[in-house]
């Protein structure tokens, strides 16, 4: 029985290894990725990456909301607000129930406490982010501590408000597109809104696996992993909204008021291993273009 399974195993091996060349190694870099993102270590930095999110989405969700009720005033639709900050985690609005209204009407005193929570716990997430992405590249020279430190905060400022922004301005654009549109091609835009989400979503990517990293690879090289990690964030969105709608009212009976806490960690648990996934496939990329000596060499700039 041994005997056989050994057989069965090297037959496996065998077609698969046609298979990867036929994909002109493709296939291996897919299996390596995969391999990398379902090891124990990539499973603890995403539950790193999701507690240092769940002090991250509060102050920009405060901020954010503070900062448009100032401008249009406190009879500001709440929901409109929601459904753009629903790019960073879908069923905002069920995760946060009344709280948005609270902060409405508290706007004053939230928006100083929101804008030093955001600064510092995103920092955090992005500093987590850099370290991380060293490690996966296996950097060899990386920034001082204070240099990280400055460029999470400075990624916070300059990354999350445009990608807000865009979001928002995306998200707008379409919905006014939509009243010029005729009903025949209306019936079409579904398509289109899931595209533009979906290059919104590995633009954001390439924008992290880039500038993060001490100095590593090119936007090309990066571009493989950026593109299936915006895939796989694309489609965990839509699961996970089918998730909450089930779970919130089944978990409410057991875990109470924090049940909408375990669902926001369990959003950045799934988003923090497409993250790390995403990573892993760029590096595994990088290494079937290079050569062994090119790799080493440009991994160690």
């Amino acid at each position: 029985m041994d005997k056989y399974f050994a057989q069965l195993g090297q037959q496996i091996v065998r077609i698969g290894n046609k298979i990867n060349a036929r994909t002109r190694g493709w296939l291996g870099m897919l299996a390596s990725a995969t391999n990398e993102a379902l090891k124990p270590d990539t499973a603890i930095t995403a539950a790193a990456i999701a507690y240092f999110a769940l002090f991250s989405l509060f102050p920009i969700t405060l901020l954010s909301i503070s900062i448009a009720s100032y401008i249009l005033g406190p009879a500001v639709d709440r929901q409109i607000i929601i459904q753009r900050l629903e790019f960073i985690a879908p069923a905002m609005g069920q995760l946060l129930g009344q709280n948005i209204d609270e902060i409405i009407e508290a706007r004053g005193p939230v928006a100083g406490v929101a804008l030093l929570g955001l600064i510092w716990s995103a920092s955090t997430v992005f500093y987590t982010f850099t370290h991380t992405l060293n490690q996966i590249w296996g950097a060899k020279q990386r920034r001082a501590v204070w240099k990280r430190r400055g460029l999470a905060i400075l990624f916070v400022l300059t990354f999350v408000g445009p990608i807000l922004f865009l979001a928002s301005f995306a998200g707008s654009m379409f919905a006014h597109l939509r009243t010029l549109l005729p009903d025949s091609i209306i019936s079409m835009t579904g398509g289109v809104s899931l595209v533009l989400a979906v290059l919104l979503d590995v633009i954001m990517f390439m924008a992290l696996y880039m500038l993060l990293p001490h100095g590593v690879s090119t936007w090309r090289e990066i571009l493989p992993g950026a593109i299936g990690a915006g895939l796989l964030w694309e489609l965990a969105k839509k699961a996970f909204l089918s998730f909450v709608s089930t779970y919130l009212s089944i978990s409410n009976l057991i875990y109470g008021s924090v049940a909408t806490i375990i669902a926001f960690l369990a959003w950045a648990y799934l988003s923090g291993l497409i993250f790390l996934f995403g990573a892993y496939l760029s590096v595994a990329y990088f290494q079937l273009k290079q050569s062994p000596k090119e790799t080493a060499a440009k991994i160690r700039q």
